[in-house]
């Protein structure tokens, strides 16, 4: 670490000499003194334009534009994670700006238990019954190509934003905004679902600057829960939108702008203002619904709506799910281990294991406590 680095961290820290501070920025690969004042202080980061997405994000609009125009119908295909419940519900607020919500404007988010993760075919159908001519994905969708197919020969459009897996081939969609095609470098090629929703929002706030009522800045909370909740690195836009996010989620308590995430917050007893009221708070319990569920569109209402009443109701509903999470997972984990103690573990290099009686929902969560206790993979299979 040189000394003109150290230094430049001294500026920051007026109350030591900035020794240590500067040894963990230097190995953490913040390097440089306009890098190191945008990290320290988000005030003074410039995030990326979403315009970087280039002509991806330039035919996402303008074909916003054009559904706006001709009064199509848009729906939002969501996902029932954190992620995903958060990217459904900026996209419900941030689209809703330019579309009648419940008129030119819906939602559907798939069954964790009957459907799974990703576009589906009977859910296609149910969106072009209701007269939907344009799909936005978030947080799933870009390796759908079978299902972006069949939207298609319905009539239907579609706009994928998301952040996982690539297809070899770019699917045959107006546009699929997903920053795994920037390089790893790159301040945006961490982003989450949430945030990848956010800039397409914000792409629309900049093209159409007259038109929203409510300030882009009020969905930076909702981003910040998605991006933490769904455990992607911190840095670059990812880290100023969480930290951003963050400011806004600490004022929840006082200001109640959002009552049903001021109430999930006083249910496990946090207050907003650091990363695992999240990871440990908020998103395990958003999460829980629809391993418990199934459905858990009832979300995005919990999170966006403005009444005191009905988000108290949704609220309670969504703290009785987590705890029967935990209950659930705790007695899958006792069976696990049960099984496990009859095993020869010495002669066991991959842990698979079966029972019908299984919770689906909770597998994957004692599947990952198993590998880590174990030292092993593990596969939990609930067949029926």
């Amino acid at each position: 670490m040189p000394q003109w680095f150290l230094d430049a961290v001294k500026q920051h820290t007026p109350a030591s000499d900035g020794y240590y501070a500067a040894q963990l920025l230097w190995r953490r690969g913040i390097q440089d003194p306009q890098q190191l004042t945008g990290y320290l202080k988000p005030d003074l980061y410039q995030p990326a334009s979403p315009f970087e997405f280039g002509q991806e994000m330039k035919r996402a609009v303008q074909r916003l534009q054009q559904a706006r125009n001709n009064g199509e119908k848009v729906a939002i295909w969501g996902d029932f994670d954190a992620d995903g419940i958060t990217a459904t519900s900026v996209l419900w607020e941030g689209l809703g700006q330019f579309f009648s919500q419940n008129q030119q404007l819906t939602y559907y988010i798939p069954n964790r238990l009957t459907e799974s993760h990703g576009l589906n075919c009977s859910g296609i159908d149910q969106l072009a019954a209701s007269g939907t001519k344009l799909i936005v994905t978030c947080d799933t969708g870009s390796t759908n190509l079978i299902e972006i197919d069949y939207a298609q020969e319905l009539g239907i459009d579609v706009i994928i934003t998301d952040h996982h897996t690539l297809p070899e081939d770019r699917p045959s969609v107006v546009a699929i905004i997903n920053p795994r095609y920037f390089a790893e470098t790159h301040p945006l090629f961490h982003l989450s679902g949430v945030a990848v929703a956010y800039k397409l929002v914000e792409a629309l706030y900049q093209t159409l600057p007259d038109i929203p009522q409510q300030p882009l800045e009020d969905l930076l909370d909702l981003v910040a829960i998605g991006l933490i909740a769904d455990l992607v690195q911190l840095s670059g836009d990812c880290r100023y939108l969480a930290q951003r996010g963050i400011q806004r989620l600490q004022q929840q308590l006082k200001t109640r702008s959002r009552p049903g995430v001021a109430r999930l917050l006083e249910l496990c007893q946090r207050n907003g203002d650091r990363p695992t009221d999240i990871s440990f708070g908020l998103g395990p319990r958003i999460n829980a619904v629809s391993r418990i569920q199934g459905d858990a569109s009832f979300c995005v209402e919990l999170l966006t709506s403005r009444n005191e009443k009905d988000t108290e109701k949704l609220a309670i509903e969504t703290e009785l799910a987590n705890t029967r999470r935990k209950s659930l997972q705790k007695d899958v984990t006792e069976q696990v281990k049960q099984k496990l103690a009859q095993l020869d573990l010495s002669t066991t290099s991959v842990i698979v294991l079966e029972d019908p009686q299984w919770a689906v929902g909770v597998l994957g969560l004692v599947a990952g406590q198993i590998a880590q206790e174990y030292g092993r993979p593990a596969i939990l299979l609930s067949t029926g």
